[in-house]
């Protein structure tokens, strides 16, 4: 299927335009586009919005989110922020994604300032500024949810110092947002047919009403956001299911793990453990559940490809074991009945070990659980033989390039492209349809308790997995849903990068964000929570440029 082409470097051509001239050195290069002899055609105006959606590039790195939550460490500070963030060693001294993002609003602003002028069909230059101002949209929400109030710049501009100005409440910058998406919804199609102008992975009705609805639930707009994604709903999207397990799917051995009453039972697991885990595979990336993606292609080290192969695994599997997942995040999983699972103390799980050498008692942890903890976490013992015939992971405790926590993410890796760095082809989900299910029954709940349309929701996503449908005699009030929804999002998002956010809003980091141990209860991170880091600082650089940040940083505590 045809993809966009980011062409970065045609949109960076063309941004130069609008840098400061008050030296030699800022002057416009003479080989280089002008504003006055690019917007001459749609094919120009194409290959300026294809440089729009870097924006979306590198989706997989949204995953070191979830190393800045209780769901996963990070162990290398030259990588990302996320190490810092957890520990608590948050100041201006770090930069999580402002000027980044800000360096992508600018060619947001840029484009929508000059498409205009381009000869070019009208209702397609109407689809082009849509598809813009969508990701404009997502990238304000992002910075506002991240840094709470932000300079709001949406004109093009010639001189820096204009940016320099006081930031806009949180949210005005969030209804911003929402009227921007509102606004657009209307231009964009529910799909593409492929082709130049229509390729796959472009901005969809489906993608804006996604976007809108992820905003409407972090800001507890909860009727809207239910409404939002009540729309995705209609639009034809879908769970990923294969349409049966396969001989290759059965040869993990989970005899010793999982307890099946009967065959039907049996193919209802390795189903529900292959539909989930497979669609993050290269092979299915076409299938009905990705609304929104970062797409990557093979042969493409660190430039289109996705990284989750080398950052994932383990050195034995050619991995760097990045981020790899806490002791909290496993227990998080249910059991095989989808009820909470009770897990044995640290302590405990330290004897039965046995310091890498497990005794019969230290497996019984990871028996008849959630099918989602097999296919998303390697512990040791777990079979993956997709990667490597009679493959079982090992925790290399102490070697290099090995987890610190005594598990590696399986999710989210397609085994076919674990060989070289950085070089995976498979795309990256930056919203899928399961999510839009959690934000309906979540948002749902909140507005009008647990009907009936919350229950099948949750329902959809655990009988994706093979697992059993809510018992309604038990979780039958709004609280009780409250509690299951959040955990059900927990392990069906996990290693995706929403646990970030969500500890934010429910208000619950200084319940969650507690030191990290690993198998032998040895202390993997240190990690302080301050209700402060609900809210992130802005780094020094944006305080020594707009001085009229200083008071609103103040305000959030630094």
């Amino acid at each position: 299927m045809k993809k966009i082409y980011y062409l970065p470097l045609v949109i960076f051509a063309v941004s130069t335009l609008t840098a400061c001239k008050k030296s030699s050195l800022d002057r416009v290069p003479q080989d280089q586009l002008s504003s006055e002899t690019f917007w001459t055609s749609e094919n120009e105006a194409r290959l300026a919005l294809n440089g729009l959606y870097t924006y979306l590039s590198n989706g997989y790195n949204y995953t070191y989110d979830d190393s800045a939550s209780d769901n996963a460490y990070a162990q290398y500070p030259w990588e990302t922020t996320a190490v810092a963030v957890s520990a608590g060693n948050v100041d201006a001294t770090i930069d999580v994604g402002y000027k980044s993002r800000y360096t992508q609003i600018r060619k947001f602003n840029y484009f929508l300032a000059n498409v205009d002028k381009t000869p070019m069909d009208e209702t397609l230059k109407k689809r082009f500024i849509a598809e813009a101002k969508v990701i404009r949209a997502f990238a304000y929400f992002e910075l506002a949810k991240v840094f709470g109030p932000v300079p709001l710049l949406t004109e093009s501009y010639t001189d820096p110092e204009t940016t320099g100005v006081a930031p806009t409440p949180e949210a005005e910058v969030i209804a911003f947002s929402l009227a921007e998406l509102t606004a657009a919804i209307n231009d964009l199609p529910q799909s593409y047919a492929g082709g130049k102008n229509n390729e796959t992975g472009r901005i969809t009705a489906g993608a804006a009403w996604a976007i809108k609805s992820r905003i409407e639930l972090h800001y507890a707009k909860w009727a809207d956001a239910a409404a939002s994604a009540q729309k995705v709903m209609g639009m034809g999207y879908q769970l990923f299911r294969v349409p049966a397990a396969t001989a290759d799917d059965m040869k993990d051995d989970y005899s010793a793990f999982v307890t099946f009453a009967d065959e039907a039972e049996k193919e209802k697991f390795y189903k529900g453990l292959a539909s989930y885990e497979q669609q993050f595979w290269k092979v299915n990336e076409n299938n009905k559940e990705p609304i929104l993606v970062s797409q990557n292609i093979d042969n493409s080290p660190y430039d289109y490809g996705n990284g989750l192969g080398t950052m994932f695994v383990s050195s034995d599997l050619g991995g760097w074991s990045s981020i790899t997942p806490t002791q909290e995040l496993v227990n998080a999983y249910w059991d095989r009945n989808g009820r909470p699972f009770t897990p044995p103390t640290a302590a405990a799980r330290a004897t039965s070990y046995n310091d890498g050498k497990p005794t019969a008692t230290y497996y019984n942890e990871f028996k008849n659980r959630d099918t989602r903890l097999y296919a998303s976490i390697l512990f040791p013992s777990n079979p993956w033989n997709h990667f490597n015939e009679g493959y079982k992971f090992t925790w290399g405790r102490g070697g290099n390039n090995n987890s610190k926590t005594g598990y590696n993410f399986r999710k989210l890796v397609d085994p076919k492209f674990v060989k070289e760095e950085f070089d995976g082809a498979q795309d990256f989900a930056i919203i899928r349809y399961a999510e839009v299910l959690l934000t309906y029954a979540e948002a749902q709940n909140e507005a009008f308790g647990p009907d009936g349309t919350v229950y099948a929701a949750i329902n959809d996503i655990r009988d994706r997995a093979g697992m059993p449908a809510v018992d309604q005699a038990v979780v039958n009030t709004k609280e009780a849903m409250r509690e299951l929804i959040r955990n059900e999002r927990r392990i069906e998002l996990a290693a995706e990068g929403q646990r970030y956010a969500d500890i934010r809003r429910w208000k619950i980091g200084k319940d969650v964000m507690k030191s990290t141990y690993d198998l032998t209860n040895s202390i993997v991170q240190e990690r302080i929570w301050q209700d402060r880091f609900n809210l992130m600082p802005y780094p020094q650089s944006a305080l020594d440029h707009n001085a009229n940040l200083k008071a609103a940083q103040a305000t959030k505590g630094y």
